[in-house]
């Protein structure tokens, strides 16, 4: 698997997770999903930081890429912003569900743009055998991450 069709997979796990969510008709069940959809998120955005973004940016220096990068960067700042906020609050207040349509919304809005416009751009920069060896360093590093983060109970 190349480094598009893994981050594909992950694009797909964590909006299946926000679905069931919104279905849910409980806040405990909600507050599980969360933690899995928090987990997720946060091991995405740091790995995908470290080795896809940066094969990106080292492959080329054209302007144009290095301010999409900068773009993608800043809505997984955004997008760890409403992990934060979502975290202090109780998944069965309206302010919850407020906040849980506005991450939804911003993860959806980053999905489409990455795997529209920056996986355009790096399949330019980037190798046939670079994209494969991207998603096995990915899938590495966030195994190793794994190991140092506190799992989330499954939901039922």
């Amino acid at each position: 698997m190349d480094i598009y069709g893994y981050l594909k997979k992950d694009h797909r796990k964590v909006a299946n997770l926000m679905e069931q969510v919104v279905a849910s008709p409980t806040a405990s069940e909600r507050e599980q999903l969360f933690q899995q959809i928090k987990m997720e998120l946060t091991l995405h955005a740091d790995t995908e930081e470290k080795t896809f973004y940066q094969a990106v940016l080292d492959a080329t220096r054209a302007k144009s890429v290095e301010e999409k990068m900068e773009h993608a960067d800043h809505e997984h700042d955004e997008i760890r912003e409403f992990l934060d906020k979502l975290s202090g609050l109780s998944a069965d207040s309206s302010e919850w569900l407020i906040h849980f349509g506005e991450l939804k919304h911003s993860v959806e809005h980053h999905v489409e743009e990455e795997e529209g416009e920056i996986f355009e751009k790096a399949k330019k920069y980037l190798s046939d055998t670079q994209a494969k060896d991207l998603a096995k360093a990915m899938d590495a590093l966030k195994k190793q991450q794994m190991k140092t983060m506190p799992q989330p109970e499954p939901a039922m």
